[in-house]
């Protein structure tokens, strides 16, 4: 006759059993150390709030839950758990005869449910492994999905960049001819004809300067539309930012603005086409100088290092976007103390035309150039707002 092998599993579990009744947490802490594999950890909890305190005191892998406790009633107690610590896996324990209730738990945030005097402490160990199983699945599923709308996201935006792109570059070819003959016309009248008043001189110089925003407004077109015309080569970043900030001098002793450079002088060299991380940098620092009006200080600072998984946790923006564990990637941090970013604007700013400083000539293409650029290159551009006020820019590169 073959004998039934008792059910073992990888790990002993750090268990929380949140049980008010004497006789069923008596009986649930006996399955749990009195076995051949014990858990590893065990904590009981006789009300909500007992729990919570454990709950923020140690990490656990499950959590046995009772519905009818003393200071919470039937699902509320399950609703609420689950909304607190919804990475934890829940088993709800129910009562003898509430089959019911158990499946409609699992609608409700539990991973599984036990009927009380109806297990084994084989039974109990399997559904508490299946349930922290089927959680990992659930949270993959999850992480999979949002992946996948992601991907699906920047499909969408690539292919309306790649409609703009088109478009722009027709408008820009088109419109530049017709410019450049208007501004030869302006520049003859001034230099060969004296109009002998002051008005006409002003509106004249009025419609050159009108011609040549328009003339930048095309090159910006074109640049757009064609960010993907690049040659790179092994650069030193630390020598861009230097050199974006020579082009940009002028402005920043304008404006009175201090200038903070913490550069790691060991930085390794990367791939890049350098005239456009210039011009990506040109557009963050023209931005800060345009947030800065009154002085202030532009902090540069650089550095190098690993992507780890503990770094992508902490900022879920690294998540899903090509950057590998371990991978090894140069930072550059630019930091001003100006006013910032509306708050209920953020999220546009990479959105083509959109700008903040449409009264200033701003024609809502730098950022959304910039954001490519760094794309085409495999890195990652972010900006956010600082606590202490101002705005922070990230680009971040592969090596």
């Amino acid at each position: 006759m073959r004998q039934n092998k008792r059910v073992t599993f990888g790990k002993p579990l750090r268990v929380l059993v949140i049980e008010d009744n004497n006789v069923d947490r008596r009986i649930l802490e006996s399955m749990l150390t009195e076995s051949s594999q014990p858990s590893a950890f065990l904590k009981i909890a006789e009300t909500l709030a007992s729990a919570n305190q454990f709950l923020q005191q140690h990490p656990f892998d499950v959590m046995v839950l009772d519905l009818n406790l003393p200071d919470s009633k039937g699902l509320d107690t399950l609703i609420q758990m689950h909304q607190r610590y919804p990475a934890i896996p829940i088993v709800v324990n129910t009562g003898a005869y509430e089959d019911d209730l158990g499946l409609t738990t699992l609608s409700c945030g539990a991973q599984d449910f036990l009927v009380k005097g109806k297990y084994t402490s084989d039974t109990l160990k399997k559904v508490l492994h299946y349930a922290i199983e089927r959680k990992r699945l659930e949270s993959e599923i999850k992480e999979a999905y949002e992946e996948l709308k992601r991907t699906q996201e920047q499909l969408v935006e690539a292919e309306k960049m790649k409609v703009i792109g088109g478009l722009a570059s027709g408008i820009a070819h088109e419109v530049k001819n017709p410019l450049a003959t208007i501004l030869y016309g302006i520049t003859y009248l001034s230099d060969n004809i004296d109009f002998q008043d002051k008005k006409v001189d002003m509106v004249l110089a009025n419609i050159k300067e009108a011609v040549h925003r328009a003339s930048k407004i095309i090159t910006d077109l074109l640049n757009f539309s064609n960010i993907n015309k690049i040659e790179k080569h092994m650069e030193n970043l630390n020598q861009l930012i230097d050199k974006s900030l020579q082009l940009t001098q002028f402005q920043m002793d304008k404006h009175h603005i201090e200038v903070i450079k913490s550069f790691d002088r060991t930085l390794p060299k990367v791939r890049v086409d350098p005239n456009r991380i210039e011009q990506v940098l040109l557009n963050l620092i023209m931005n800060a100088v345009a947030a800065m009006p009154k002085g202030g200080q532009l902090a540069f600072t650089t550095y190098a290092t690993q992507m780890t998984a503990k770094e992508k946790e902490k900022d879920l923006r690294l998540k899903s976007n090509g950057f590998k564990d371990g991978q090894e990637v140069v930072i550059i941090s630019l930091e001003d103390t100006g006013c910032g970013i509306p708050q209920e604007q953020i999220n546009n700013i990479f959105n083509p035309f959109f700008t903040t400083h449409r009264s200033q000539g701003g024609v809502g293409l730098g950022l959304t150039v910039s954001r490519n650029i760094m794309e085409t290159h495999g890195g990652k551009i972010f900006l956010e707002n600082r606590k202490k006020g101002g705005a922070r820019a990230t680009l971040i590169f592969k090596v």
